[in-house]
């Protein structure tokens, strides 16, 4: 049974499997090209008291944002099946996440994942969802439950874009990749 809207709602085995494994592909092959940024959120300072970036980074694929497809990636028919799925009459983006193992787990700054200057009210008519691309101990957690969604291959977990929440990386799996999609 589906949540009511405005909660959070998790959906195993979201994709079919031929579209699962050309998703798998695309993103885990040695050809597509992943963009390393030293903060894991904005909300993040860039240094520590040292001088020092305390923060590992990690690397995105940004596929769609400000109203404009900006990757090749953006017409992969795995993404188009995602589209179809989620509905959404407005998008404000889709991003690829790429977590490189750490040997202890790295806890993002709790954040939401909109505009910066856009308040928790305005954020609540938006929805993320994330797609779990490989399964691994990392997760993401949200702040005002301390509820945990572990990084399970093909689930995607939906709540408002109001929700606070923030990525916890892995420690066994050489990489922690999800899809990120912002829209109404």
């Amino acid at each position: 049974m589906k949540k009511p809207p405005g909660t959070m709602r998790i959906e195993e085995n979201f994709l079919p499997r031929e579209h699962f494994e050309s998703l798998c592909g695309v993103l885990t092959s040695t050809n597509f090209p992943w963009y390393f940024t030293p903060t894991v959120t904005t909300y993040d300072d860039d240094t520590d008291s040292g001088g020092h970036n305390p923060h590992p980074g990690f690397f995105y694929h940004e596929i769609y944002k400000h109203n404009v497809p900006c990757s090749p990636f953006y017409d992969e028919p795995a993404l188009g099946y995602i589209h179809q799925q989620l509905n959404f009459t407005v998008l404000i983006g889709i991003r690829a996440n790429l977590n490189p193992r750490l040997p202890e787990p790295y806890h993002s700054e709790f954040h939401f994942d909109l505009s910066s200057d856009m308040t928790a009210t305005e954020a609540s008519d938006w929805t993320t969802s994330i797609f779990y691309v490989n399964t691994n101990n990392g997760y993401t957690e949200m702040q005002a439950t301390g509820e945990r969604v572990e990084s399970v291959a093909n689930r995607l977990v939906s709540f408002p874009a109001s929700t606070v929440h923030r990525a916890v990386t892995q420690t066994d799996e050489q990489t922690r990749i999800l899809i990120n999609f912002n829209y109404m």
